[in-house]
């Protein structure tokens, strides 16, 4: 895809997302050629009955609470899988990781269910133009084999930030104070790369159920009480991606030609995904850094892919910061310049 494509792209799957309309498209950074190029294909699930667009329930802060997506959601997550089937139908998708809570797992299912009938369907129309245009040429098979990442594996350490005695409580009652929390406190424990929300207590109904839900998951010791961005980011992100993800990554890389990466499919929360793109683009390593700003001041959108690149340079992350046109054929958002 080259640059007038990419732009087209962007201008018009992104003209009703808000959220994101300030993107801005630099390419002008250098960046080291050393090693290959991973890609990550980053995907926050679909509306959650608690995002406040489901009818009857209202924005709430929902954490580490496991609610289900909504219909709006499901629709969200099919469209998602639709569009990595037009977009990435020629890469393979190595692996695909999600966090341990249901609106993440069942985001991946229809992103994938999605993505296969998409191409089913451009299968189809291939054969038949083949069948009808070129005389003989009867296809060998009325459908293809199923597509599927090598690897699907599902991580608590990409589980949504933990909100703590937040999880549960309408935001803009919290932000009116209702809970005895000034509107500047909200914001912060929102926004905030370090400001923590108040501890659940170990004898709140919400803790209990979360010792017992995830306590056979990820052990009980690895169930926060609260957390703040850096630490999502330092106690769960940096580890999983260390020692999970850019390990199956390189692994990868070694089976494919020249500086071919290998692509993984993420699909999370929108402040795991933060803290993800703040690790990879080690912008939570200068805090004086506009990139810093940008990453405390950054919305994902439900179920709008994200792709970031990266390369792997004296073990030192190293984004990609430019759009490719080389092995790789899939647009590349240089995160440092996303908002």
């Amino acid at each position: 895809m080259n640059r007038s494509a990419f732009v087209a792209f962007i201008h018009t799957f992104f003209s009703e997302k808000k959220e994101i309309a300030s993107l801005v498209l630099h390419s002008t950074n250098s960046t080291p050629t050393t090693g290959p190029t991973h890609t990550l294909i980053l995907t926050r699930h679909g509306d959650s009955i608690w995002n406040g667009k489901h009818v009857g329930c209202k924005e709430t802060f929902t954490g580490w609470t496991d609610v289900p997506l909504s219909p709006l959601g499901e629709k969200e997550a099919i469209r998602t899988g639709e569009i990595l089937a037009d977009l990435t139908r020629e890469v393979e998708i190595d692996a695909l990781f999600t966090s341990t809570l249901s609106r993440a797992k069942m985001t991946a299912h229809y992103v994938w269910w999605a993505y296969n009938e998409n191409l089913e369907e451009q299968y189809r129309r291939e054969k038949h133009y083949q069948y009808y245009n070129r005389p003989g040429n009867m296809p060998q098979q009325n459908s293809m084999q199923y597509q599927g990442p090598a690897q699907w594996l599902a991580d608590y350490r990409l589980n949504e930030r933990h909100y703590g005695s937040l999880q549960g409580l309408v935001k803009v009652e919290a932000e009116r104070g209702d809970f005895g929390h000034s509107a500047d406190e909200v914001y912060k424990w929102r926004r905030s790369w370090h400001a923590k929300p108040p501890i659940l207590d170990d004898d709140d109904p919400r803790r209990l159920e979360e010792r017992r839900r995830f306590g056979p998951i990820c052990g009980l010791e690895n169930i926060p009480r609260g957390e703040s961005l850096n630490c999502v980011a330092k106690n769960r992100i940096r580890p999983f991606v260390e020692e999970k993800l850019t390990p199956l990554l390189e692994e990868a890389a070694r089976r494919k030609p020249g500086d071919e990466g290998g692509t993984a499919l993420i699909v999370a929360h929108a402040n795991s995904l933060r803290a993800l793109i703040g690790v990879i683009c080690k912008a939570d390593q200068n805090e004086t850094a506009a990139a810093f700003s940008k990453l405390e001041a950054m919305k994902i959108p439900t179920a709008s892919p994200l792709v970031l690149q990266f390369r792997l340079v004296e073990k030192q992350f190293t984004p990609v910061d430019s759009i490719g046109e080389g092995s790789n054929p899939l647009p590349v958002y240089p995160i440092q310049y996303l908002f």
